[in-house]
């Protein structure tokens, strides 16, 4: 006798659910049917409440679940992957006391994988850090990776135990949306950024346009292969602030030199994981996004952001 239709649908878990798995529930929310399509797994130490109130009706409804579970705990990470037939991984690195290059998290995800009795498909949301400096110079996939940073060499460290099981991996730039993750609040305090001489590039993917890919990566990505999830625009990390101070109407960030930056992070008036994204400057780009996953980024470029932060900014005010 076959099994109801609720019981045969693909159960992908979203496994460190925060707020980009919480787009990509939203996402796939609006393409199917509440009776149709995969039944979504968050998975969180506080799923339920990571997920935005809007969403909660139409998940209980379409019968997705939400698991809180410690990830950093191998039994619980043993369960809940048992469960599922699929899985988007974006988890941060485990905070390593010890500055270890090692990420334990991964690894106990990769211990639990190797243990089930199916094939898993998996998508893994590393970073774009992995590949270090480059001295500006254009970055693709096959790229050597140079990083000394502790973070992305741990975020280094979960692609080498994932992608022999299969996983394919998203390296991600900064992230941002037209909401909360425009640098205003920097350009408020009045932050500085290097002057052009010292200055880096850098390179950005709309929290939206990550949500997508994450998850039409799962089917059209293949195993163990790299794709480079960035936007179009190429630009310098000062030119960055001053595009969006232009837009949002605020002032410029004074210009300093590096020698000037790195004596203000000395008396702690800078973050550090500011200055490690100082550290190094590359040009990262992607043909696999549109050529291998099918993917057309709704938001091509940080004009079409702040286009949008700008209309939200007046409906608003």
């Amino acid at each position: 006798m076959a099994l109801p239709r609720e019981f045969r649908r693909l159960r992908i878990g979203l496994v460190g659910f925060g707020d980009v798995a919480a787009r990509t529930a939203a996402w796939c929310l609006g393409r199917h049917h509440r009776r149709h399509g995969p039944r979504l797994i968050a998975i969180g130490r506080s799923s339920l409440h990571r997920l935005p109130k809007d969403l909660h009706a139409s998940f209980q409804a379409a019968r997705h679940a939400t698991i809180s579970a410690d990830l950093d705990h191998r039994p619980s990470v043993r369960r809940v992957m048992a469960l599922l037939h699929a899985a988007a991984i974006y988890l941060p690195t485990a905070e390593s006391p010890s500055r270890s290059p090692h990420d334990s998290r991964a690894r106990h995800l990769a211990a639990a994988i190797r243990g089930l009795t199916h094939r898993l498909p998996l998508v893994y949301l590393s970073t774009t850090g992995v590949y270090g400096n480059h001295s500006g110079a254009i970055v693709s996939e096959t790229s050597a990776c140079r990083t000394v940073q502790p973070r992305s060499l741990r975020r280094l460290d979960a692609e080498r135990v994932l992608r022999p099981l299969g996983a394919h991996i998203l390296r991600v730039p900064g992230i941002n949306d037209s909401g909360d993750r425009l640098p205003l609040a920097r350009l408020k305090a009045r932050q500085p950024a290097l002057r052009a001489q010292d200055d880096v590039f850098t390179n950005h993917i709309h929290a939206d346009d990550l949500a997508r890919i994450a998850f039409v990566s799962l089917f059209r990505g293949r195993p163990g292969r790299i794709t480079n999830t960035v936007d179009q625009t190429e630009m310098k990390m000062a030119d960055y602030f001053d595009t969006v101070a232009d837009a949002m109407s605020l002032p410029r960030p004074p210009r300093v030199s590096r020698e000037e930056m790195a004596a203000l992070a000395a008396k702690g008036e800078i973050h550090p994981m500011m200055m490690g994204f100082l550290a190094d400057s590359r040009r990262v780009t992607s043909q696999r996004l549109s050529r291998e996953l099918g993917i057309t980024l709704q938001y091509p470029t940080i004009e079409r952001t702040l286009d949008e932060a700008r209309h939200r900014d007046v409906g608003t005010s």
